[in-house]
């Protein structure tokens, strides 16, 4: 190397340092950094703290307001619908009818589920029998002020099958009930002005499409289980899986006065 080579590289190396000692005199001038505040756990790091690392995780539910026929854009009636459509007594009697069959029909399912070994399946199905049983009542006070001589029906015979094929078998009436009976049932108290045939149909409508993806949900995952607690209004019969709610967002009672499955 030449000796004008050797100068240039001796020279710029010291003119390095100089740079990087002067940045650090500057940085040690600066103002102190003030300390970061501590990140927020995820919800999955929070829930392997409480020991529930298996517990269903999703943003957590806060309604502040019902749904209401009147505006939401999910009361259409099916185009090819499959309901007869009477008076609205007459909608009260078939819609407890149909209920009635519902509960019979999901607590034989709960029994099958827990002899096959699916207990997650047994209390979805008894907690899904049991909101039907709220939607009976609803239905049964309202039609007895219309008539107070109205009697329940006496619950069908049930054909029973495997659980996977159970879960379809229950989403499949869910579904019926929540895009084609209740909202035909709704137009027609609407009509009659019966306000309160109004609110007990949508509550029930409502309470159907939670039911119907609830049993969808447990047929994907049957061999993957989700192996937390099922919760029930007693007001509406809405059931939320897991812990992540406050209240319902059917009727807004709060998670107090739910009972866990």
């Amino acid at each position: 190397m030449s000796e004008i080579s050797r100068r240039n590289l001796l020279k710029g190396a010291a003119v390095g340092a100089a740079s990087l000692s002067t940045l650090g005199i500057l940085a040690a001038c600066a103002a102190p950094e003030e300390p970061k505040a501590a990140a927020e756990p995820a919800a999955d790091d929070a829930a392997k703290a409480d020991g529930a690392s298996s517990e269903y995780v999703a943003e957590v539910l806060e309604p502040t307001a019902m749904p209401d026929a009147g505006t939401a854009s999910n009361f259409n009636i099916m185009y090819d619908s499959k309901t007869a459509v009477g008076t609205t007594y007459e909608n009260l009697m078939s819609a407890i009818t149909g209920e009635t069959g519902a509960t019979t029909k999901y607590e034989a399912f709960s029994k099958v589920a827990e002899k096959e070994g699916f207990d997650v399946l047994a209390r979805l199905f008894q907690c899904t029998a049991d909101a039907e049983k709220i939607h009976i009542g609803l239905e049964y006070d309202l039609a007895k002020e219309i008539d107070p001589a109205t009697e329940k029906p006496e619950p069908p015979t049930v054909e029973e099958h495997e659980s996977d094929i159970n879960l379809i078998s229950g989403a499949n009436g869910e579904i019926y009930e929540t895009s084609d009976m209740y909202p035909s049932f709704i137009k027609k108290a609407q009509e009659e002005g019966n306000n309160k045939a109004v609110q007990v149909f949508t509550r029930a409508k409502l309470a159907e499409a939670y039911h119907a993806k609830l049993y969808m949900d447990a047929y994907t995952t049957i061999d993957t289980p989700f192996d937390g607690k099922y919760y029930l209004c007693p007001i509406c019969g809405y059931i939320h899986k897991g812990e992540n709610f406050t209240a319902c967002p059917i009727c807004l009672a709060p998670k107090s006065s739910f009972k866990a499955y």
